[in-house]
């Protein structure tokens, strides 16, 4: 891949920080600038540079999402077991899964590729909440080993026997369940974006998709243009296209 980005320009990745974090973004109002700081991960050195434009680019996946009530409920009723975000997981997940019992909360993609890989593993067997009754996982017809159970519609209510077990509850069909000696809870629920690093001005006003601001963006016609590139002698200049959407989730044509 290095060489084959390096081809034509042995320097395209000299102005690209490696192994950098971007601590702050600002306004400099006076200056009509944006002020970033960023820190070196191996050195630790804090850096500030001026930039006339900047691009928040850090995506939807920016931070593990963990619903508020749910932790609250599990550390309030004194789970003993480990608590985990799926993001965290790592080359020391077969300790974590290895002869035990596993609860996942969260159904899609994540929540099938940590079952899959626990049952590899050795899990002894694996819950898996659904609160949506629709998510990958529900669309499983088997699993190897027979040791995964899926819960539609089921949400943690309540720990109990002193810590070890897991209170789940349809409250639709007002019937309510104890998932006994749960070694683990990994929260398969996903990401929000992460602007912490953007000064609150320069935030989305927002959350979610984020259509409004580049609606904004768009009508303002800020001249942005690419520099000359390998590809200009093929493409031209590039206009700021309209907004299209982007999910590419077809129930009715593959699931």
């Amino acid at each position: 891949m290095l060489a084959r980005c390096t081809k034509h320009d042995q320097k395209i990745f000299d102005d690209v920080k490696f192994n950098t974090s971007v601590e702050s973004v600002t306004f400099n109002e006076e200056k009509g600038k944006f002020v970033v700081q960023t820190i070196d991960l191996k050195t630790q050195i804090v850096m500030e540079d001026m930039f006339d434009k900047c691009i928040w680019a850090a995506g939807d996946n920016g931070k593990p999402s963990i619903p508020k009530s749910i932790a609250n409920t599990l550390s309030s009723g004194g789970f003993k077991g480990m608590v985990m975000h799926s993001a965290a997981t790592g080359a020391d997940f077969d300790q974590l899964v290895c002869g035990k019992k596993i609860l996942l909360v969260g159904d899609s993609y994540s929540a099938e590729d940590l079952t899959l890989m626990a049952i590899k593993l050795g899990v002894k067997s694996v819950d898996i909440l659904s609160r949506s009754a629709w998510g990958v996982a529900c669309d499983t017809a088997s699993w190897p080993r027979n040791c995964v159970e899926v819960h539609e519609e089921y949400a943690i209510v309540g720990v109990s026997d002193g810590g070890r077990g897991i209170v789940i509850e349809n409250e639709e069909e007002e019937d309510q369940m104890t998932l006994n000696d749960i070694d683990t809870v990994i929260f398969c629920t996903g990401y929000s974006m992460n602007m912490d690093m953007l000064d609150p001005s320069l935030r989305l006003k927002d959350e979610g998709p984020f259509f409004s601001d580049y609606e904004e963006l768009h009508k303002q016609k800020m001249g942005w243009k690419m520099t000359k590139n390998h590809l200009s002698k093929d493409l031209g200049e590039v206009p700021i296209g309209n907004i299209v959407s982007y999910n590419t989730i077809c129930p009715d044509l593959y699931r």
